[in-house]
């Protein structure tokens, strides 16, 4: 009788032992559990942020820092020639207009309008030994009181486009809406390229 009292008192002991292991476990698990809950906020979509957080400064990728100013770009040159003169433009490339018309134009896509316009022609020459792009070029017009040209793609309209090998020439034709009575004192403004030289072909006095 005393054995099996023995034996139940050792069996109890242990059942007791491993339940208190088992809260011990538990009771870690839980505290283990809150410190992840603590790292390991949700995110927008729901799931659970496991990056840790971050433990040290880090420099920029590329250096520098937010105390530096970016210095801005210079500023763009301009020269001005007669509308019959040729034009340096920058990057041995000469820019000229060859010819001035006015026409009546057609509108060829949705939004555009029909009337009175002006064609202007003009060149561009590559004096470099490389060949350059010239597909981005812009040409832009305006007349008498300052009237801007609109541009347009009607018909005769014909712009710069790809690359302008060494030594060669290229012409296009840029279109421009502009009332009848502004047909005159035209200034013609080329560049070849964003940050290029700017040329404005004008009348001169």
């Amino acid at each position: 009788m005393g054995e099996r009292r023995y034996t139940r008192h050792i069996g109890a002991v242990i059942a007791l032992a491993s339940v208190i292991a088992l809260s011990a476990c538990s009771g870690i698990a839980a505290e283990t559990g809150a410190a992840g809950n603590a790292s390991a906020a949700p995110t927008a979509d729901g799931t659970q942020n496991t990056t840790p957080a971050p433990t040290e400064t880090v420099p920029a990728p590329n250096g520098g820092s937010i105390d530096e100013v970016e210095k801005s770009g210079g500023k763009v040159e301009t020269t001005k020639v007669g509308l019959k003169d040729e034009a340096d433009v920058g990057g041995d490339v000469t820019a000229r207009i060859t010819k001035i018309r006015s026409l009546d134009v057609t509108a060829q896509t949705p939004g555009e309008i029909s009337g009175p316009a002006v064609a202007v022609d003009v060149s561009l020459t590559n004096g470099g030994a490389k060949p350059i792009d010239i597909a981005t070029a812009m040409v832009g017009l305006t007349a008498d009181g300052d009237v801007f040209g609109q541009p347009t793609t009607s018909e005769p309209y014909a712009p710069f486009a790809g690359e302008l090998a060494a030594g060669d020439t290229a012409e296009a034709t840029y279109v421009f809406l502009l009332p009848e009575k502004s047909r005159k004192d035209f200034v013609v403004s080329i560049q070849y390229v964003a940050g290029a030289t700017i040329a404005l072909f004008a009348e001169q006095n």
